[in-house]
């Protein structure tokens, strides 16, 4: 009963957005909306969902909450708390008790590289943003180069799964609270009144402008502008995000079309009732291994509304086991939607599409059950360094991700 009520909280989240509301995303790629974080253990998370005016209380593992969105436009990263569990539980009451956002501005945030653009946004569709810039002047941004969009009353956008954006939230974070600091200095009265009491020392101090000198270290500065914030964070992601080359872009996105084909063909060898378990177990394992770790995939019925997710290799278990003499499991229709990218962590994604066809056979090879799904599955591109002969390269490794039924 647990499990069905859960399943009835996950949904998909990408593009989402909804009126201002506590909400929590998980590894599995879904969010639970209406959650509100109550509490931790050293490996839990507590949160209450409201659903019809009740509330009912769940525990998760910290390692299946990604991070959490209040109502006020704040945000948490569950893996980002201290290991101490009173200060993990002090970071956690401060998330809860924090005012809505400050400021009239919302925060377009970029994706490479990594910005946080602070706007006032004039027009909004499906594909684009028209926004007036802090300075007051127009600018337009598609949202394909988008990881989101905080607004002003607290509602979030989320363009990007889960698990790509939890590790850009704390650069995120302080990209937003520098920008604030950094705009209160003009109206802040205080910083008027602080010279105040130094009337006297301010002539001296031009006087003292012998300190000039000291404006010699100030040449030797520059090497701190090196260091300064958007220069190391530029130079820093393109150390950190090397860029395929155009053969190399054709021949990972090829690759990648083939890896849906792969993993079609371990599904009907899983469904084959003439093989023995041992190589339907190895082509469970096989075909796992095509998959981020924390992939899912969504299955539909004929005799169920909605779909209902599961892990990879829970759902090619299930597939093992389906009750038929036989089965065909084809997908035909194979292509991008949603061409590779190269995204804020440096790593490339897309969505390729395909239109799945399953049959499930009696014993006298008559058709049981047969449907016909457009589906849509997340890739991932990612680096890893190599090293041969003592020489250093970079490689690419192809991933799918979370397969979705098509809206």
């Amino acid at each position: 009963m647990k499990q069905t009520l859960l399943a009835t909280l996950f949904f998909l989240v990408f593009p989402l957005v909804l009126s201002a509301q506590d909400a929590i995303y998980t590894a599995n790629g879904n969010r639970i909306s209406d959650a509100q974080l109550t509490g931790l253990t050293e490996d839990k998370v507590t949160f209450t969902v409201q659903r019809d005016g009740k509330a009912s209380t769940f525990n998760f593992q910290r390692a299946n909450v990604l991070f959490a969105f209040s109502r006020t436009g704040n945000f948490l990263v569950i893996n980002e708390l201290s290991s101490d569990l009173t200060k993990a539980q002090q970071q956690l009451g401060a998330y809860l008790s924090a005012p809505v956002r400050a400021g009239d501005r919302e925060y377009l945030i970029r994706a490479v590289p990594l910005t946080v653009i602070p706007a006032t946004i004039a027009y909004e569709s499906d594909a684009v943003v028209n926004y007036k810039t802090a300075e007051g002047k127009s600018a337009s941004i598609p949202k394909s180069e988008l990881v989101g969009i905080l607004y002003q009353d607290g509602r979030h956008l989320l363009l990007r799964e889960a698990a790509e954006i939890a590790p850009l939230l704390k650069d995120i974070g302080g990209q937003i609270k520098g920008e604030t600091l950094a705009a209160k200095p003009q109206p802040a009265v205080p910083t008027a009144s602080s010279p105040e009491p130094l009337p006297t020392p301010l002539p001296t101090a031009p006087a003292a402008l012998p300190s000039d000198g000291a404006a010699k270290p100030e040449a030797a500065i520059p090497s701190g502008k090196v260091t300064d914030k958007p220069l190391t964070t530029e130079s820093a992601t393109d150390v950190r995000k090397p860029a395929l080359t155009e053969g190399e872009y054709q021949g990972y996105r090829k690759k990648a079309l083939q890896k849906v084909d792969e993993f079609v063909s371990y599904l009907n060898i899983i469904t084959d009732k003439k093989l023995p378990t041992y190589e339907k177990d190895k082509a469970i394992d096989q075909a796992a291994r095509l998959f981020m770790p924390a992939a899912t995939i969504a299955v539909t019925s004929t005799s169920k509304p909605g779909a209902r997710r599961y892990p990879i290799r829970d759902y090619l278990n299930r597939l093992k086991l389906l009750p038929y003499s036989s089965a065909r499991i084809e997908w035909s229709e194979v292509q991008y939607i949603k061409e590779l990218s190269q995204a804020a962590d440096g790593n490339y994604y897309g969505v390729i599409t395909g239109q799945q066809t399953f049959i499930g056979y009696g014993s006298q090879d008559q058709v049981l059950y047969s449907d016909v799904v457009q589906k849509n599955v997340r890739v991932k591109l990612q680096s890893y360094g190599s090293t041969s002969d003592g020489v250093k390269s970079i490689k690419w490794d192809v991933l799918l991700g979370s397969i979705g039924v098509a809206q």
